[in-house]
């Protein structure tokens, strides 16, 4: 799990309800709540006028969204909502000591609209055709990665700032925000789903790194697989799923060796080798780069 940094917690004597007290920011193109609830609750109702993206601080929820499977919402998660979605929520584990808290960011949505067609617009202009990138809130939750965390601390701290050019670097972070969701939505459909890929060289690809996980990929036998060159496969691929085929192959590398800390009693240096990586050091650079923390700690659960 990748998470979001805790926000300093209200004092007692200044909360306004001990439901989803609400620290709220307003700028240009977005405005940004923290929400904290220090005693059990039910049913609670919460709906934005834009586009919303929530992420979980502290504690539990239970959530209702319409057409979605009720879920538990722990932190290391984001859960993504158009606008006026109707939000129904509970709380089975809050009290005074144990506070939840999430974040809830709302953008506008004619903001949101201009950033899809700037990244529509410059895909259609590659020479590579693809389908047109929009947000799918078919299943609303994600699992954090450590791209959306770090520019989710990186909103919280400008939003909460007294700086004179923060409108200027929300809105770049927002842009930055879109593309990180879009990559993310995009890649989760590609896993749950790699049978199905647009394109059959793909799914060959695809379905060769699975199988193969373990081992030396080169990039040259992802080219003859797919029948392109170099430079036309790495641009194809890129423009097709928002990651470069390195940073996919590195990124199932890591999952596997994740799923390995979880189910086995292999040591990290052999989880390294297991996952394909040539390198016990380098793994576990790796490792801590994508999910915030090494391997042993990984392993290790959270108090």
């Amino acid at each position: 799990m990748n998470y979001v940094n805790p926000y300093p917690l209200a004092p007692i004597s200044q909360l306004s309800s001990l439901v989803e007290h609400r620290n709220k920011y307003n700028l240009d193109h977005c405005e940004f709540n923290v929400f904290e609830t220090r005693q059990k609750a039910s049913d609670f109702h919460l709906r934005f006028e834009g586009f919303t993206i929530t992420s979980m601080l502290r504690g539990k929820k239970i959530m209702h969204l319409e057409g979605v499977e009720d879920f538990e919402y722990v932190p290391g998660e984001t859960v993504l909502a158009p606008a006026n979605t109707l939000m129904r929520i509970d709380f089975p584990e809050a009290e005074m000591d144990r506070p939840t808290q999430c974040t809830a960011l709302v953008i506008e949505d004619h903001f949101l609209e201009r950033q899809l067609e700037i990244i529509n617009t410059n895909s259609r202009n590659k020479a590579y055709p693809v389908k047109e990138w929009q947000l799918n809130f078919q299943e609303a939750m994600l699992k954090n990665n450590h791209q959306l965390v770090g520019l989710t601390n990186k909103l919280m701290t400008v939003l909460t700032s007294d700086d004179i050019f923060k409108d200027m670097q929300v809105e770049l972070s927002l842009r930055e925000l879109v593309l990180c969701l879009l990559k993310i939505e995009n890649l989760k459909g590609l896993r749950k789903n790699q049978s199905k890929s647009s394109k059959a060289a793909f799914q060959a690809v695809l379905q060769y790194i699975h199988t193969q996980i373990s081992n030396p990929i080169r990039i040259e036998d992802l080219c003859r697989i797919a029948c392109m060159s170099k430079s036309s496969f790495y641009r194809a691929f890129t423009v097709e799923f928002g990651i470069t085929p390195v940073q996919l192959i590195l990124e199932e590398r890591i999952r596997h060796a994740k799923q390995l800390l979880e189910e086995t009693d292999l040591s990290v240096k052999e989880v390294a080798f297991a996952a394909g990586f040539n390198d016990p050091n380098y793994f576990s650079r790796a490792f801590r780069k994508l999910e915030g923390r090494s391997p042993s700690c990984y392993r290790t659960p959270l108090p």
